[in-house]
């Protein structure tokens, strides 16, 4: 008896010091950075997994013209923009975050099981529909869960990071959903989409609280920095929610919309009209793909540099760092469209794609980490919706400079509207962080 009374000590103490471990996981801020960065890789790696077969499906196996591509992928941004709305909206008036993003899980599935049995045109759109309502629910929620518990002197590291696993998902989506296709055809890819929105689901069930809660014990320790001048640790409660016309009308966010905008819409053009060029005028049509692992790679690497720069620069001179980054960035973005344009090798086109990638990271993450720091600066219950409008803006620039830039290579080639479309929003957003860094300057005179 006093072996087994031993033993059942001992095993009481194990499950107190797991409970202890999982309680101190579930509250803690890592936790809720870890599950985004896990959030958006299997955002990503979804839609790139599918990305590569859709065509061979479309055309092959169910006879649709290649002008369907384009619906499908259009179907995606009208899903992506009614889920990042709404869930921006809601996840602010209830106050809930973790709840919604279980329920994203739980939608990534359902497109799993439409895509398993789709035999139809129809339910490849229904499919596409779906993971964009799934992907806006998604990408809203991850940034705005960072948003509520880290202050603007850590924020861009943590948002760079969680952009890192993008890229790699980016990076490795198409492969994996090639293969899978290849040795199972649809079901294959459609039952891992299934079983990754089961293993988010589960995940944020497991380990995670939800963020505002953990917000609410980070905001009663000395978390945040001296150095940090937000109202992120001086108040325990929000005093009001800004709707997201209002949040429209606030500087710092026009600005960072205006530069997420800006980049992604020039580098989703670039990534249609680089390998055109490519072709037509430097003669490189046996590339395999090996531009774009170089982009990637490029990505990948300087991600956390940009990040953690970013938050030195903030930390050493203050929120108006960001905008000088940003400023940075849309010069910098000129000038390597300018070198690609005047290429005459593939090595330079290279070099100039490869300074183009740092250059739009500089315009992007301090841009995406700019809304969390407002909304814990004004001290308001709107980061879900802070984050909406940058996930909007996101497909606003993929969806709207891709077919400009198309349309005028088809009649001018690549360097003149390269250079026109890289040039002008990035002027227009330089010249408004300019006009902001004056701004700020003349009022804390």
């Amino acid at each position: 008896m006093p072996a087994v009374y031993s033993m059942l000590v001992s095993l009481l103490d194990v499950a107190g010091h797991a409970s202890s471990s999982l309680r101190f996981i579930r509250d803690s801020p890592e936790t809720v950075w870890a599950l985004a960065s896990l959030s958006l890789f299997i955002d990503t790696f979804v839609y790139m997994l599918t990305v590569s077969m859709l065509p061979e499906i479309l055309q092959d196996s169910m006879g649709a013209p290649e002008s369907a591509n384009g619906v499908v992928t259009a179907m995606f941004g009208v899903g992506a923009v009614l889920g990042c709305f709404v869930s921006g909206i809601l996840s602010d008036r209830i106050r809930e975050r973790r709840g919604l993003q279980m329920i994203s899980s739980l939608i990534y599935s359902v497109s799993g099981i439409v895509f398993y049995f789709a035999r139809h045109y129809y339910q490849i759109l229904l499919f596409r529909l779906i993971d964009g309502i799934a992907s806006g629910v998604a990408c809203t929620l991850l940034y705005a869960s960072i948003g509520d518990v880290y202050p603007a002197n850590l924020l861009a590291f943590k948002v760079a990071i969680v952009y890192f696993c993008n890229n790699i998902a980016y990076t490795i989506g198409p492969i994996c959903g090639q293969r899978l296709f290849d040795m199972a055809g649809v079901k294959g890819p459609a039952a891992l989409v299934i079983a990754l929105g089961l293993l988010k689901l589960v995940a944020l069930f497991v380990f995670s609280n939800d963020s505002l809660a953990i917000r609410s014990a980070v905001r009663s320790r000395a978390y945040v920095s001296a150095a940090d001048d937000s109202t992120f640790s001086k108040s325990h409660e929000s005093v009001a929610s800004m709707s997201i016309p209002r949040l429209l009308m606030q500087p710092p966010v026009i600005i960072s919309t205006l530069s997420i905008v800006t980049s992604i819409g020039i580098q989703c053009m670039l990534e249609g009209l680089v390998p055109l060029h490519l072709v037509d005028k430097l003669n490189h049509d046996q590339d395999n793909g090996i531009t774009f692992v170089i982009l990637g790679l490029v990505f990948t690497i300087m991600v956390p540099i940009v990040g953690k720069a970013t938050d030195s620069l903030i930390e050493w001179r203050g929120e108006t760092m960001r905008y000088y980054a940003m400023m940075f960035g849309a010069a910098a973005t000129v000038c390597s469209v300018l070198l690609m344009a005047l290429a005459n090798s593939y090595a330079v086109m290279m070099v100039g794609y490869a300074f183009f990638a740092v250059a739009d990271l500089c315009m992007f993450i301090p841009a995406q980490s700019a809304y969390g720091d407002f909304v814990n600066g004004a001290n308001t219950d709107s980061m879900a919706r802070g984050y909406s409008i940058s996930v909007f803006a996101w497909a606003l620039g993929a969806i709207s400079l891709p077919p400009i830039g198309t349309a005028l290579y088809s009649r001018f080639g690549f360097s003149k509207p390269s250079i026109a479309i890289a040039a002008i929003p990035c002027a227009i957003c330089a010249i408004a962080c300019l006009l902001f860094i004056i701004y700020d300057k003349r009022k804390h005179r």
